[in-house]
C-alpha cells in the first residue's frame, strides 16, 4: 500500500549547504537572552529626573518598537516561504522570530517600570493606529507577500536595520548620554541579535545574487536603491513627528542616513547620504563593538561542548 509522507522531513545539522548557517545558529543561541534578566528597576532614578517630554518621547518611541517587533516576529517567516535555501535557514529565520518576541517582552517591561506599573495601552493604541506607521508597514507586507525572494530579504534587510535604528537612537542617546545603564543593557540584547540578523541576511542576498544573470541583479539592485529612498523619505517623516525633544531630531535623521548607507554599502552600493559625523562618533563607539561577530569561532567543525553550569539557571 502506498504510504503517505508528511512534506517535512528530519534536519540534518551535519551536512549544510553553507557553513555560514551552523556559525550563525551557534552564534544566534549564544545570544539568548531574557527581558527579566536586566534589572530595570535600576535605571527609575534617571527616568524621573526626565522632563515631562523626554518621558513622552520615550514612550512613544518604545511603542513603535514593540509594534516593529510583533509584526516581524509574525511575519517574517514569509521572506523564505516557497525559496528556502535549506532547512538550517529555515530554522534561523525562526530564531530571528523568535527574538523579536522577546524585543517585544523587553519593551513592554520597560514601559510598564518606568510608568509605575500602570496602563500602557494608551502608547501601544497610539503606534498601532499611526498611519503613516501602518503605510510603512503596507509597504514592507506587500513585499513579504510577494513571490521575489531577493526582495523579500532585503525588505527583513531593512527592518532589522535601518528601521528599527530609526527609533532606537533615542534610546541609544539615553544610555551613552544621560547613564541609563540598563535601558543599555537591552538595548545591546537587541543590537546585536539584530546586527547579527543583518549580516546573515546579507550574506544571504549575496549568495542569491551570483545565481542571477547580470540584468537580473541590476534590475534588482536598481529597485534596492529606490526603496531605500523610499524608506530614508518616510522615516525622516516619522522622526520629525516622534522626535519632539529639542536636538533630537538632528539625532534621529542622522541615525537613518547612517543606516541607509550601511545597508547599501552591504550591496556594493556607493554610499548616498551624509551624516553628521562628530554627532555620531561617541554612539559609533558604542555600538561597534555590538555589530562585530567572529563566525568563523562558531562553524561546525569550530564549535566546541559548551558545558552547563548552575549559573544557566538564575533567572
Amino acid at each position: 500500500m502506498y504510504q503517505q509522507y508528511l512534506y517535512y522531513k528530519a534536519i540534518n545539522w551535519n551536512v549544510v549547504e553553507d557553513e555560514l548557517d551552523n556559525a550563525t545558529w551557534e552564534r544566534a543561541t549564544s545570544l539568548f537572552w531574557l527581558d527579566t534578566r536586566i534589572p530595570i528597576e535600576e535605571d527609575l532614578g534617571k527616568w524621573l529626573a526626565l522632563s515631562d517630554d523626554e518621558k513622552d518621547q520615550l514612550n512613544r518611541l518604545l511603542a513603535v518598537l514593540n509594534l516593529l517587533a510583533t509584526y516581524q516576529s509574525i511575519e517574517a517567516g514569509e521572506i523564505i516561504r516557497h525559496s528556502e535555501r535549506s532547512q538550517q535557514e529555515i530554522a534561523i529565520i525562526n530564531n530571528l522570530q523568535f527574538t523579536e518576541m522577546v524585543n517585544t517582552k523587553a519593551y513592554n517591561r520597560i514601559l510598564r517600570i518606568f510608568n509605575d506599573n500602570q496602563d500602557v495601552s494608551q502608547w501601544f493604541d497610539s503606534a498601532d493606529s499611526d498611519p503613516a506607521l501602518q503605510d510603512l508597514l503596507q509597504e514592507v507586507d506587500a513585499i513579504y507577500a510577494g513571490s521575489d525572494p531577493l526582495r523579500k530579504r532585503f525588505m527583513a534587510l531593512c527592518l532589522e536595520g535601518l528601521i528599527n535604528s530609526t527609533f532606537l537612537a533615542y534610546p541609544i542617546h539615553l544610555w551613552v548620554d544621560k547613564g541609563f545603564k540598563q535601558l543599555g543593557e537591552t538595548i545591546k540584547m537587541v543590537l546585536r541579535n539584530e546586527s547579527l540578523h543583518a549580516i546573515y541576511l546579507s550574506h544571504k542576498l549575496g549568495l542569491m545574487m551570483a545565481q542571477q544573470e547580470i540584468n537580473q541583479v541590476n534590475s534588482f539592485l536598481a529597485w534596492a536603491q529606490e526603496t531605500v529612498v523610499d524608506l530614508v523619505n518616510r522615516l525622516t517623516t516619522l522622526v520629525v513627528t516622534y522626535y519632539q525633544v529639542p536636538g533630537s531630531v538632528n539625532l534621529g535623521i542622522d541615525f537613518v542616513r547612517e543606516s541607509a548607507n550601511e545597508i547599501l554599502t552591504s550591496l556594493n552600493l556607493s554610499a548616498k547620504y551624509s551624516t553628521r559625523k562628530e554627532l555620531l562618533v561617541p554612539y559609533e563607539h558604542a555600538l561597534v563593538p555590538l555589530r562585530r561577530h567572529d563566525l568563523t569561532k562558531h562553524g561546525r567543525i569550530m564549535v566546541q561542548n559548551d558545558a552547563m553550569t548552575d549559573d544557566d539557571y538564575d533567572f
